[in-house]
């Protein structure tokens, strides 16, 4: 298993983790959700809109649908992370985290693109390639949050499962 003493992060069920760091632990986690709706719907709103007189208040309807999204579709990263590691069998550890990142970076981007440009723009004329448009200009703003998520920021909140179970 990839990670395997945070398996278990959020599980009511795991009584071995001190409570302090099971709520830093959510803390940081709704912080760093916060984070990545925030960048992604702005860069998303630009794509789709430009600095408009109506950016703020579609930058802000793209922030909702972002920080809603984005908790269930980080379910969905376990399952990925599974299918990824059957597919690549015993590649080493950075090859198989780098294919996490690229898959979870075009995953979260996909799902959030498309959210944010129905919100932005319902289903009008045309929206279907605003939605390629905009998955397509803010994908490397992905692929930057998904190496950081998978290579910084995850290993840090192992560690502090890690050290919340001792």
């Amino acid at each position: 298993m990839l990670y395997p003493a945070y398996r278990n992060f959020g599980n009511e069920q795991n009584e071995t983790m001190n409570n302090k760091y099971k709520n830093l632990l959510r803390l940081i986690s709704a912080g760093i959700q916060a984070g990545i709706a925030l960048l992604l719907s702005l860069v998303i709103t630009v794509v789709n809109n430009g600095f408009s007189d109506r950016f703020l208040n579609e930058w802000a309807k793209g922030f909702i649908v972002a920080l809603i999204i984005i908790p269930p579709a980080l379910r969905l990263i376990p399952y990925v992370m599974r299918a990824i590691q059957s597919l690549l069998g015993n590649r080493s550890l950075f090859v198989v985290r780098c294919a996490v990142s690229i898959c979870f970076a075009t995953m979260m981007e996909g799902i959030i693109s498309l959210a944010v440009t129905l919100v932005q723009f319902g289903l009008s004329p045309g929206w279907l390639a605003m939605w390629g448009l905009a998955f397509v200009k803010a994908l490397p703003v992905g692929l930057i949050i998904g190496f950081t998520m998978t290579f910084v920021i995850h290993p840090q909140m192992v560690r502090l499962a890690i050290a919340g179970q001792k």
